[in-house]
């Protein structure tokens, strides 16, 4: 599975990634564009070459001493189950470490089982759950993957 950071033409294609799998409760487009100018080292696409990108994944620094954060994970429904989640995130947790990261954190929908067994596989432990992370109804587990020692 290729993986690389996304150009600036790739931006549309990110953002109809995040349509695709969040529907109406995704990321303006703009915010593909911050991500690109702020931390385009932590921002990753999946390009099969297969017509439009597999998926995408941002990462980002923290306020937390060592640790950066996964803020998105997307992978299109026809390239679930083939490694996509995964191949994004071990590249991202990589540059993560190549940044220094001491831990990375993240949110996960909690009925989200397929996430949720990605990132248990990938080390992440649940570290607390927040029954309105998003507002009403949007309950999140955070996660977190310690680096250290790894």
């Amino acid at each position: 599975m290729p993986i690389r950071h996304p150009l600036l033409v790739d931006l549309p294609a990110v953002y109809a990634v995040e349509q695709a799998v969040f529907g109406s409760h995704v990321y303006p487009d703009f915010f593909f564009r911050q991500a690109f100018d702020l931390w385009r080292g932590l921002f990753l696409v999946a390009d099969s070459g297969a017509g439009e990108l597999d998926g995408y994944i941002v990462g980002a620094m923290s306020e937390e001493a060592g640790v950066l954060w996964i803020v998105s994970l997307a992978v299109r429904e026809r390239c679930r189950g083939q490694g996509v989640g995964r191949a994004l995130s071990i590249a991202l947790i990589a540059a993560m470490r190549a940044r220094g990261a001491e831990a990375v954190k993240l949110t996960v929908d909690p009925g989200n089982s397929g996430a949720v067994a990605l990132y248990s596989r990938l080390g992440f432990e649940v570290v607390g759950e927040e029954a309105a992370y998003f507002g009403e109804g949007e309950a999140r587990l955070v996660m977190r993957l310690a680096l250290a020692g790894r």
